[in-house]
């Protein structure tokens, strides 16, 4: 028997439409609830034609503007990357600053929690979707997860750590040059304590993993699996928080500094066909997170995720891509269905 719910509701509106020479039409509303938090998102039938409305094309000549002009002064460039920015101490990262590969990691001058670090490639000032290849995202994961392993061990207080990214303007990255960030403090933000405290419920109700459930049943049903290896699991969500969005469940892993090699090769080899994706339709920026349960939770009950969306496609006149029904009812547009997505995407992982 199922043991998650994957619920929905149907309603019908019609009214005289000029779309359809002032006949009277159907159209078919469908609301979704996520398994998890209970987020709603919602699609309408005839939504999909608003989608290139909502999310636009990248206008590329425009992207290669920016990023000239940008050039000049980067404080996240090799010029001045290791005179503009702070270090830690030596008690929390020694050297003050952590490389890997192509990838530097240092203090974020303008943190939001305790812990706030930022993760970039000072050689690579701009870089399309699609140049976020497997090798390059393992230099600026590895990284990360690396400097995660510090930090815990630094911090005896810590109680989230997830790393990251706004990638563009529309998704709001206040620098062109490409960068991730590492953001850990003692108050988790309310989504990610919410989600902890549904897979404790859930474990506590059920005696089993959600997330581990949710692999189990996704990979079964098939309609929404993309694909995955070495316990790594991406699939498109029920109901979607996001533009497009695909997501990799980790389970066994409640922490980022618990990932491994293979998981890392994992996540940033599917990470960078969603990307590459996402740059073939036309769009350009896009948002990530990835983390896991609290920093004292178990791995019986929490896994590592990673959540990807696309935001409005960098353009002269862009606009943004969420307003009331994201910012302060808390719900989402489903533009095509996740279905959809996975069967998309599917090809593409095998």
């Amino acid at each position: 028997m199922a043991r998650i719910e994957f619920e929905h509701s149907v309603e019908k509106v019609s009214f005289f439409s000029p779309l359809a020479g002032m006949e009277l039409a159907e159209q078919t509303i469908e609301v979704r609830r996520d398994p998890l938090t209970g987020m709603t998102a919602v699609s309408s039938s005839e939504l999909a034609t608003k989608e290139e409305m909502f999310f636009g094309k990248t206008d590329w000549q425009h992207a290669d503007e920016l990023a000239a002009r940008s050039r000049e002064g980067c404080f996240f460039c090799p010029e001045k990357v290791l005179e503009a920015t702070p270090r830690y101490p030596e008690n929390v990262l020694p050297g003050g600053r952590l490389r890997r590969g192509r990838a530097l990691v240092f203090p974020n001058l303008f943190p939001l929690a305790a812990l706030h670090a930022v993760v970039t490639y000072p050689e690579r000032h701009f870089l399309r979707p699609s140049e976020f290849d497997p090798e390059l995202l393992a230099e600026g994961l590895g990284a990360a997860l690396e400097f995660a392993r510090h930090a815990e061990a630094a911090y005896s207080d810590l109680e989230h750590l997830e790393l990251c990214c706004n990638h563009m303007l529309p998704a709001g990255a206040s620098l062109v040059h490409p960068h991730f960030q590492v953001f850990a403090g003692a108050a988790a933000p309310w989504l990610l304590r919410t989600q902890w405290e549904r897979a404790t419920a859930f474990r506590d109700r059920q005696g089993v993993s959600y997330w581990q459930t949710l692999v189990d049943e996704e990979t079964e049903r098939g309609e929404r699996l993309i694909g995955g290896r070495n316990g790594c699991t991406w699939l498109a969500p029920y109901a979607p928080a996001g533009g497009r969005e695909v997501m990799a469940v980790v389970p066994g892993r409640a922490r980022l500094a618990a990932i491994d090699d293979d998981q890392l090769a994992e996540l940033s080899r599917g990470l960078s066909k969603v990307l590459a994706w996402y740059e073939r339709e036309g769009l350009s920026a896009f948002n990530f997170t990835l983390g896991g349960g609290p920093l004292g939770g178990d791995a019986a009950t929490h896994a590592v995720v990673l959540r990807v969306i696309a935001r409005s496609a960098f353009k002269v006149d862009y606009r943004t891509d969420d307003y009331f029904l994201q910012k302060q009812l808390g719900g989402e547009l489903i533009f095509s269905p996740p279905e959809q997505l996975a069967e998309t995407l599917r090809a593409e992982f095998e």
